[in-house]
């Protein structure tokens, strides 16, 4: 996008309810003169017909000020965390109280639950007058904002993972054993739960990993948040936090659980740059092609099949097997 594109597409935005869709690149030739006030824009991506927002939020300016208004509109029925949705949020809008009364640079904008969706909404007040860095900026404060309530889901979320292990026997099985379960359990359930306990083990046993959340879902999916204090160059310069799903289905995993992973990780407050999606089945073309299309991309997510974790067993190394599935994805 060129700065006369993005100026063309701010004006057009400025006399209608839209908001105009900017992209990172260009935001460091522009600065606030170019907004014109009563208009919005976001940032993000199109990508066959989809928006792909890099921030959950828009940007106006009012008097000669740059202000991002960061949303945070959920639903119940697709809210995974242990930390219940109507919680989480009253952490974020307590933080954004405290804020607002201490530093002056945020304001709570709207706060309303109907039942079903939970809105919360407020505005960031930005100091630089370069897009870019304002746009730092107000992702920065807001990263600030939800960062008590993501811990509290994260400790939530460990200590629902501790009793549930004791419940269910964690660890009396051994590796080989497990993956024994997986490939010969005759109900979803019973393959869930053994590829689940799998999962977190391996990627427990990666020097400075530490796994701190394990969901399961209606769709059988199995999500684990690891917090990555790993030593290793190729895995330290990744974010704090990595997002594993793993895929128990008797069919090959495809684009489309590609993109909606690639989402997840997204929507983890810009501290996730490094995913693993695990499919026990491997993977359909399609997913090669939709990694070739986001190459370039800050976000890496990287394939990783049952065959290559029953050989990281059998050589007991998985830290070897995953840094050679990083080196892959990353190679395409």
């Amino acid at each position: 996008m060129t700065p006369e594109v993005a100026k063309g597409a701010l004006a057009d935005a400025a006399d209608g309810e839209e908001a105009a869709l900017l992209t990172q690149a260009v935001l460091s030739k522009l600065t606030i003169t170019d907004i014109p006030e009563g208009g919005r824009y976001e940032i993000g991506t199109l990508d066959d017909g989809v928006v792909r927002l890099d921030w959950n939020g828009s940007f106006s300016v009012e008097d000669g000020k740059l202000f991002g208004e960061a949303d945070h509109t959920w639903t119940r029925k697709y809210w995974y965390s242990p930390l219940g949705l109507e919680q989480y949020l009253d952490l974020v809008r307590r933080a954004v109280e405290v804020r607002q009364r201490v530093r002056g640079d945020v304001e709570l904008v709207h706060h309303e639950d109907d039942g079903a969706y939970i809105q919360l909404r407020y505005r960031i007040a930005a100091t630089n007058v370069k897009l870019d860095r304002a746009y730092a900026e107000i992702v920065r404060v807001d990263a600030e904002i939800v960062e008590a309530a993501d811990q509290a889901a994260d400790e939530v979320g460990a200590r629902i993972a501790e009793v549930s292990a004791r419940l269910s026997g964690w660890g009396t099985n051994s590796l080989d054993e497990l993956i024994d379960a997986v490939d010969g359990a005759v109900s979803a359930d019973e393959k869930g739960r053994a590829l689940e306990e799998l999962c977190a083990r391996l990627f427990s046993s990666v020097a400075g990993f530490v796994v701190k959340q394990r969901i399961r879902t209606e769709t059988e999916e199995i999500d684990i948040s690891i917090v990555n204090g790993s030593s290793e160059p190729r895995l330290a310069r990744e974010g704090a936090v990595i997002l594993v799903e793993c895929k128990n289905w008797t069919a090959r995993c495809g684009k489309n659980e590609f993109v909606i992973f690639h989402e997840k990780m997204l929507n983890r407050s810009r501290r996730c740059s490094l995913g693993f999606l695990v499919s026990w089945n491997g993977f359909a073309g399609t997913v090669t092609k939709e990694m070739l299309r986001g190459s370039r991309e800050e976000l890496l997510v990287v394939p990783l099949t049952g065959a290559e974790i029953r050989a990281a067993v059998r050589q007991g190394d998985f830290t070897a097997a995953l840094l050679s599935c990083w080196d892959k994805a990353v190679a395409l």
